[in-house]
């Protein structure tokens, strides 16, 4: 054998036992590497927002709003809007502990909006949601947003005058004159319908009433609003906007259109009694393929697996013969086998059903807020701030397990500009020509531009 071969082979059984001694030694245990915990970047700027999950009400306040300040370069805010979640627990902030907290954190002078969220809140940092409760808040030093907010119980006057005197208060507030280029609402769940037109009487159908109605898990009235210093667990709560800046807004239900329609030939408010002349319940059974059957003859609660996925939708003519499908939810069958539902109906109504699964309602917290930003083409590099708002029925008919995206969907869209948002009882959404209308099952966005 040549000997330079055997050289070879001699080094690598010396090299391979020396592997193999190395492998047998004894090994040094090393301390594992704690990395450091990563803060959010905080980036100053004419907005800033903060968010809580502590039980204590006061502390949530505090943490938040000292989030909210280090992103404004501890500026003062003129106006505050605050989303408060109702918690895994079902229990909800002391609302008054929250409002007199809120007064202390941010001074005598800056405008509040506040109104309860079911279960959390969101911001871009997450979906936060607290064993007691939840908060979120977004304050804005822009100086070319002015801002006026205004409240009323329900208690006092007739929902209609409600809405009249909520606008004028809003309006009152505001540092600017004249009408607002937007209003957002937040009221108590049950007669919206009638809250928008007393607003309309002040502004006319053609300014955007965007929001939706306080939210709580269970439809037990833990809801509530909050106007400046006053907490209204059953009014209507407004924000006037005044700005020369651009606004995107949009709004989706999300839902496929069946081919099952037809004529409302009986329905007074709430209650949808007849479609085609023949009870309500009846054709709903067929349409769905006997999904009620069960609760047809002595009435029940729909169950919310077939409601959510499966809701009626109602035609709303605008201007010539556009016409614009709003989606309302059924709730019960009655023992007369008429329909209970969460927005109302009109005699001569167009009547269809829809149809959906969770991932298309899930989906919309991408598509909702990049459509808003295109109706006014505001890129991610110009938008300021956005205001989400989604119904709290679709919420939990996505699955637990699937819910963290809602808040990564939206800050995708967005680009990374702040927002906060907030699940909720029924939603306001506008239509060009037609004014502004109460519905149920759909999300809306607005987005404001920083120029």
């Amino acid at each position: 054998m040549d000997k330079r071969i055997i050289i070879v082979v001699i080094v690598a059984i010396l090299v391979g036992i020396g592997i193999w001694w190395v492998a047998q030694m004894p090994k040094e245990e090393k301390p594992i590497e704690v990395l450091p915990e990563v803060k959010p970047k905080i980036v100053v700027g004419d907005v800033g927002y903060g968010w809580s999950v502590k039980d204590d009400p006061k502390e949530a306040v505090k943490e938040a709003v000292s989030l909210m300040k280090q992103r404004l370069g501890e500026k003062s805010p003129k106006y505050v809007l605050c989303f408060i979640g109702i918690g895994k627990g079902n229990v909800g902030y002391d609302a008054e502990e929250v409002i007199a907290e809120l007064r202390n954190q941010l001074g005598p002078e800056v405008r509040i909006h506040g109104g309860s969220s079911s279960l959390g809140v969101l911001t871009k940092e997450g979906f936060h949601i607290g064993e007691v409760g939840s908060l979120a808040l977004i304050g804005v030093v822009s100086e070319r947003m002015d801002f006026g907010v205004g409240g009323i119980s329900l208690d006092e006057l007739s929902p209609k005058e409600a809405g009249k005197k909520a606008i004028e208060l809003a309006m009152e507030n505001a540092p600017k004159e004249g009408l607002p280029q937007i209003v957002y609402m937040t009221a108590s769940p049950g007669v919206e319908e009638e809250i928008l037109p007393g607003i309309e009487e002040i502004l006319g159908i053609d300014i955007p009433i965007i929001g939706g109605s306080g939210g709580d898990n269970d439809l037990t009235g833990k809801w509530w609003g909050v106007a400046n210093d006053q907490l209204y667990k059953n009014g209507v709560v407004l924000t006037a906007v005044y700005t020369d800046l651009k606004i995107g807004y949009a709004y989706e239900h999300s839902y496929n259109v069946s081919e099952k329609k037809g004529v409302v030939t009986k329905a007074k408010g709430r209650r949808l009694y007849e479609i085609d002349g023949r009870p309500a319940a009846e054709v709903y059974n067929e349409w769905t393929g006997g999904l009620v059957e069960e609760i047809l003859k002595e009435g029940g609660i729909i169950l919310h697996e077939v409601a959510a996925f499966y809701p009626l939708a109602r035609g709303v003519k605008g201007k010539g013969e556009e016409v614009f499908y709003i989606s309302v939810m059924p709730y019960i069958v009655n023992e007369d086998k008429s329909l209970g539902l969460f927005a109302n109906m009109e005699d001569g109504d167009e009547v269809l059903l829809l149809h959906g699964t969770w991932e298309l309602l899930l989906n919309r917290a991408y598509s909702t807020p990049r459509e808003a930003m295109a109706t006014k083409a505001i890129s991610p590099e110009k938008g300021l701030f956005g205001i989400y708002t989604f119904c709290t029925g679709t919420m939990f008919a996505v699955p637990e397990t699937e819910r963290a995206k809602f808040p990564v969907f939206v800050n995708n869209a967005l680009g990374g500009i702040p927002f906060v948002g907030t699940f909720t009882l029924g939603e306001q959404i506008f239509l060009p020509g037609a004014g502004n209308r109460h519905c149920n099952l759909v999300n809306s966005m607005i987005v404001f531009s920083e120029e």
